[in-house]
């Protein structure tokens, strides 16, 4: 395929520049100036430090700062620590294979489905003591606990641990995958070291530099989730996120300027937390170096290898049995404490539940595959442009911008979408149709460029260089060779972006200006205290909305070479 022309291929990096960095500096420059009390909007016209005075004074701030420390920094201290334990324990074992099977299911599901689905299996009311009472506790009415909502966020904690740790082992088995960890082991393990000391002081110090911006995103969702903390989280006082997002939908106009000096404070305490993990991983690198050059071979870390194991099935059991609950709760007619199962089923909260949803369905559909396909476009115009800029020995672009593709992951969205939301409201563009599209496509671009960027490069150019000298178009070797060779890659990364899309719960409500309801929308405020078999319907119709996209790209690639075996097998 010759490249000597296409130079407006450039266009897709820029549009990434363009609508990255403008989105972004925006809205900090819209969250930062009501942040110092000024927003001419609403009638504040001079600079001021009395919304952080405000912000401090407040009577909820204390405790939910202390609520999101707890529950933002130690789910992210806990995911990267089971991580890296499942994989220097469990590595390549049957555990591991169970994972490896369970890892598409339990990353399709959205994170609002799975936080009511363990709320409804650990609640004092769940199936968990259902299946364990009157027998062993002699409970015959639920207790009056407070498992879920502790006023410490230790159950958001626990929430978003089970829901973290599948994601950053797919970041780090890609990462492996410029790892030689076959080798690695092999001689480490002839040279006298175990398996669980050659991942600690080999394989380990490779891995964690390819998975660290992976774990600041994580870290950044953490400090700043809603959706999950109003299902799970504590309630007086809630998160910090939480207790901002409530300030910026108070009556009092007023409440704007503290709440926008919280969300500025949210980030300022992501990017201390991650300089000081900067400024921590220096000070162990000098304190470990002489234990990881010791030589000594003797390690008690074979002990942990049936906790890596355990951790493995509790994360994967707690995830299924999450989402069986919804199903059995769907279904539900009457269902008394401590029954096991249900007493009477019915469908007439699926009837219910589905007469209400089209719209929200459709909203749901209309910008999650809109913002989708302009997102799986946009990237691969830029691998595009990658190739012909390699083929010219030009270098390329893609790190540079690769910075730029993480910022809506590392950015607490809660810091920016509020003052995205004050400039749409002063040109008169909230509300609008595709300005909701284009807040979604901020956090589904960045996941497509991950899912599909390593697949679209491992594609063996070849095939459609003879193409091209067979006497075809650049474009037509592109759209009858190429593309239908990486159909399958390219409609499993329509699906996830599809996924993030369907999950994404504070841009719908600040840039749609509540206009457009998702089903994701109708999900979480349904959650705080209706009935629970029609929130059920909610949240499973929330989960099947990705399922359909994964099973149509899993299919169709099949269908579509139904009449090529050799297609079908590289599909």
């Amino acid at each position: 395929m010759t490249y000597r022309k296409g130079a407006w291929l450039n266009l897709f990096p820029a549009s990434i520049i363009i609508l990255f960095v403008s989105s972004i500096v925006t809205g900090l420059f819209g969250t930062w100036l009501p942040a110092f009390g000024y927003l001419p909007v609403i009638g504040f016209n001079s600079l001021s430090l009395q919304p952080w005075v405000d912000f401090f004074t407040h009577p909820a701030s204390a405790g939910a700062i202390r609520a999101t420390l707890i529950s933002g920094l130690g789910s992210t201290l806990l995911v990267t620590s089971i991580t890296f334990l499942i994989f220097a324990t469990s590595y390549n074992s049957q555990f591991w294979k169970v994972l490896q099977r369970s890892l598409a299911p339990l990353l399709a599901v959205p994170h609002a489905a799975f936080a009511i689905g363990f709320l409804f299996l650990v609640a004092p009311s769940g199936w968990i003591f259902r299946a364990i009472s009157p027998e062993l506790t002699g409970f015959t009415s639920p207790p009056d606990w407070s498992l879920i909502r502790d006023t410490y966020g230790i159950s958001l904690m626990i929430t978003l641990v089970i829901k973290e740790v599948p994601f950053l082992v797919l970041m780090s088995i890609s990462a492996l995958s410029r790892i030689d960890v076959r080798n690695s082991l092999a001689v480490g393990r002839s040279l006298g070291y175990d398996t669980g000391k050659v991942w600690i002081k080999v394989i380990m110090p490779q891995l964690y530099p390819k998975v660290r911006l992976s774990i600041f995103a994580i870290l950044a969702y953490s400090l700043s989730v809603v959706d999950i903390a109003q299902i799970v989280g504590p309630t007086i006082p809630p998160t910090l996120a939480v207790q901002i997002f409530r300030w910026f939908n108070d009556p009092d106009l007023s409440c704007r300027l503290f709440g926008a000096a919280g969300a500025t404070f949210i980030l300022m305490l992501v990017l201390g937390t991650i300089g000081f993990i900067y400024i921590l991983e220096y000070i162990v690198k000098k304190i470990l170096t002489y234990w990881l050059i010791s030589g000594s071979r003797q390690s008690k870390f074979t002990i942990a290898r049936p906790l890596g194991n355990l951790l493995i099935l509790k994360i994967v059991i707690c995830s299924l049995s999450s989402v069986l609950i919804l199903h059995i709760w769907s279904f539900t007619w009457r269902w008394r404490f401590p029954d096991f199962l249900p007493e009477d089923w019915s469908l007439r909260f699926w009837n219910k539940g589905l007469d209400s949803l089209g719209l929200p369905a459709w909203n749901t559909l209309s910008v999650g595959l809109t913002a989708s396909v302009i997102a799986v476009i946009i990237v691969i115009g830029c691998l595009e442009n990658e190739i012909r800029l390699l083929r010219k020995g030009m270098g390329t672009n893609t790190e540079k911008i690769l910075w730029l593709i993480y910022l809506p992951l590392l950015i607490p969205q809660i810091a920016f979408l509020f003052g995205v939301q004050v400039v749409l409201v002063t040109l008169r563009l909230d509300g609008k149709w595709f300005s909701l599209v284009w807040s979604h496509l901020l956090f589904v671009l960045p996941y497509v460029f991950l899912t599909l960027g390593p697949v679209y490069r491992a594609y063996d150019q070849r095939m459609t260089d003879v193409a091209v000298t067979l006497g075809g178009s650049s474009w037509k070797a592109l759209i009858k060779i190429k593309l239908p060779i990486l159909m399958r890659p390219i409609l499993f990364t329509l699906a996830i972006g599809f996924s993030v899309s369907v999950s994404q719960y504070l841009p719908t409500l600040f840039i749609g200006a509540g206009r457009y309801d998702t089903i994701t929308t109708e999900a979480v405020a349904l959650a705080g205290g209706s009935d629970r078999r029609i929130v059920a319907v909610y949240a499973l119709c929330q989960l099947l909305a990705p399922l359909i996209f994964f099973l149509i790209a899993l299919l169709f690639p099949k269908f579509y070479f139904r009449n090529r075996k050799t297609m079908q097998l590289a599909q």
